[in-house]
């Protein structure tokens, strides 16, 4: 074990000033001798400056400026300040709490600190990459649902509304927040794809995800989030309730790849692939809450599917569905989708 001896400042003191009286005649007679000497003694006014006294530009001392008043002054306005710059080997002192614990310890230097923080960042980018990821965008960015008279949303069109409090991606900021609290990483694209035509959003929100595959990122599901027209098919009951909570009725839709007049697209889904995903959500929620969703509807169409097989639309609700309806249903339907990502089996879906 080493052991550090501790000695009084007066003691210090002390021998501080024995060692002047040595050093001083050393000094006086070198002088006298060579001029070698008279650059010691210029160094040894520079060593002065550094502790605040006033250099001599390079003057020898002489008996008109002693060298011992001159080390009597300092040491009589700052002693702990000479001893200091004396001593550059010794060991600075760590003050200690009256619990006998030190104190914080300054700032890693900065090239460390810079070091540590690459280190967190890697190892947490490598902990997300270990996460299923999810991909959940809007085709029709607008669709909204039932006017609530008490909160009116301002309408661009009968059921639509450009303000994402209350239109489809406000139902997609909940079943993100869902996702994440169940250990699954989303990316929630809101891009607003309806203008300037509704004709042509499926074009580009396409252009949205081609644009995910050129960055090279892959998504385990790719969800289109929509709600549903209540006049376009049998959408009654339009909910379902559960321990008094109600949820708006959800169906997953898959496009075949065939074109509306009956020729098939250039490049079609895997629609069978598509499909089996499909079916896995819709059995999964009916197994949550039974009856809230809907039949998987296949169409003609490709719905951007064609760009992964893990792709689905999912209408959830339609237009005659409230806002917190929908919002509900959120929390099961993330659920299910967490559970096949997160499970063995999801690797076969």
């Amino acid at each position: 074990m080493i052991r550090i001896k501790v000695y009084k400042l007066s003691q210090l003191i002390t021998a501080a000033i024995l060692a002047l009286l040595v050093i001083a005649a050393i000094i006086v007679g070198a002088v006298s001798i060579s001029n070698n000497r008279r650059d010691e003694a210029e160094n040894t006014s520079a060593a002065m400056a550094q502790i605040g006294e006033p250099a001599t530009s390079g003057c020898p001392v002489t008996a008109d400026k002693p060298l011992l008043r001159r080390a009597a002054e300092i040491l009589e306005h700052d002693a702990e300040k000479f001893l200091a710059a004396q001593l550059p080997f010794q060991p600075r002192a760590v003050p200690v709490t009256a619990e006998g614990e030190s104190p914080d310890v300054p700032d890693q230097p900065e090239r460390i600190r810079v070091e540590i923080e690459n280190i967190r960042e890697k190892y947490q980018h490598e902990e997300k990459a270990d996460k299923p990821r999810v991909l959940i965008y809007h085709t029709h960015t607008y669709e909204a649902f039932e006017q609530n008279p008490d909160d009116p949303y301002p309408e661009c069109g009968k059921w639509r509304t450009e303000d994402s409090r209350y239109n489809i991606v406000r139902v997609g900021d909940a079943l993100a927040e869902e996702l994440e609290a169940l250990d699954i990483e989303v990316v929630h694209d809101t891009t607003e794809h309806e203008p300037p035509k509704l004709g042509t959003a499926y074009l580009r929100s396409l252009k949205t995800l081609e644009g995910y595959a050129q960055r090279g990122e892959e998504f385990d599901m790719m969800i289109d989030l929509h709600r549903d027209a209540a006049s376009s098919r049998n959408t009654n009951p339009s909910c379902v309730t559960a321990n008094g909570i109600k949820y708006a009725r959800m169906m997953v839709l898959i496009g075949n790849g065939k074109g509306s007049n009956g020729n098939s697209f250039s490049i079609k889904p895997n629609w069978k692939k598509n499909y089996k995903l499909a079916q896995a959500v819709t059995d999964g929620l009916n197994a949550e809450i039974p009856g809230i969703c809907r039949d998987v509807m296949v169409k003609n169409g490709r719905y951007n599917q064609h760009m992964s097989e893990n792709a689905v639309l999912i209408e959830v609700g339609h237009n005659k569905n409230t806002l917190e309806e929908a919002v509900n249903a959120a929390k099961p339907l993330a659920k299910v989708i967490a559970g096949l990502l997160l499970s063995d089996e999801s690797k076969g879906v």
